[in-house]
């Protein structure tokens, strides 16, 4: 028998004519013998419609597991909502840790700058780094030492001043020690408005609203915030005790902890304080915890 045969027979045969051959169901009433619903079927449309039925309860009971609560009575299926809750508690508890690392790093720098401790330059720590890692890291190089002399025997780009105030002269500061040695950098070109004195421990130097205002030296910002007696105001703790702040500012670019490099700018000028005045910037200069005159190391 060859393959035409078979397939002729098949076609023929049993299992055609269960699939072509239809059915009628019939619901009937068993007192009256009313007929009261019925329908037709062949064995190929109830294949078809069982089909069907089966992949369209897979899809709804996989929609029903994978969108609704219901998958979390599944072996494996974790709580979303608790996921995401411990997430975001791991990212505010290392928030916390970095936020309070900064402010042992803060409290210690503050307390060496009270003791009269001469820092070095040092930058915003990192969560696994100590004051001695950070502070070994920014000490000057022997190359830096010798590129800085270098720079100092050229002629000023910043038009600094180098000379040290005289001792008993307005600013000088009493057993300075050691003596100012720093390249400062102008933090604001402008007329100077208030000169120094002993009641006015800074300079006022004119600007304008908005104007850039730079760091004078490299060194760490320790205050970062608005006074009532200065608006807004930045410290910078330099290296050899020095400190120079930044009064009635618009605005700050950087806060407590941020490490800054001399020229970069840290605020912005502002208008406030002596309206008459108009925009300026209060700056000060402060040496083993005396004020010194700005224009004695600084030509603005």
């Amino acid at each position: 028998m060859n393959f035409k045969d078979w397939w002729y027979r098949l076609k023929d045969g049993a299992i055609a004519d269960v699939i072509k051959r239809k059915h009628r169901f019939v619901v009937m009433d068993t007192d009256t013998f009313k007929e009261k619903f019925s329908f037709q079927l062949s064995g190929i449309n109830l294949f078809v419609t069982l089909g069907i039925t089966i992949i369209v309860l897979i899809l709804l009971t996989t929609i029903l597991i994978a969108f609704t609560p219901l998958r979390e009575w599944i072996p494996g299926y974790t709580n979303t909502a608790a996921v995401e809750q411990t997430y975001s508690n791991a990212k505010k508890i290392d928030s916390l840790q970095v936020q309070l690392e900064n402010q042992e790093w803060m409290v210690a720098t503050l307390q060496a700058v009270l003791r009269g401790e001469e820092l070095g330059e040092t930058q915003q720590i990192d969560s696994s780094a100590t004051l001695q890692q950070v502070a070994a890291v920014y000490r000057h190089s022997k190359e830096d030492s010798l590129l800085r002399l270098e720079v100092e025997r050229e002629d000023n780009r910043y038009q600094v001043k180098s000379n040290v105030p005289a001792a008993g002269s307005v600013g000088t500061v009493a057993d300075a020690s050691p003596a100012i040695t720093h390249l400062f950098f102008t933090p604001l070109k402008g007329n100077i408005l208030t000169p120094y004195s002993r009641e006015h421990q800074g300079v006022d130097i004119a600007g304008e609203t908005g104007h850039a205002v730079c760091a004078a030296y490299s060194g760490t910002v320790i205050f970062s915030g608005f006074t009532a007696e200065g608006g807004h105001t930045l410290t910078i703790q330099h290296p050899g005790n020095v400190v120079t702040i930044y009064r009635n500012c618009s605005s700050l670019l950087m806060r407590q902890g941020d490490m800054v490099r001399a020229g970069e700018p840290v605020a912005y000028v502002g208008n406030g304080g002596h309206r008459e005045l108009g925009p300026y910037l209060h700056f000060e200069i402060w040496v083993n915890g005396a004020s010194v005159n700005p224009e004695e190391y600084i030509s603005f």
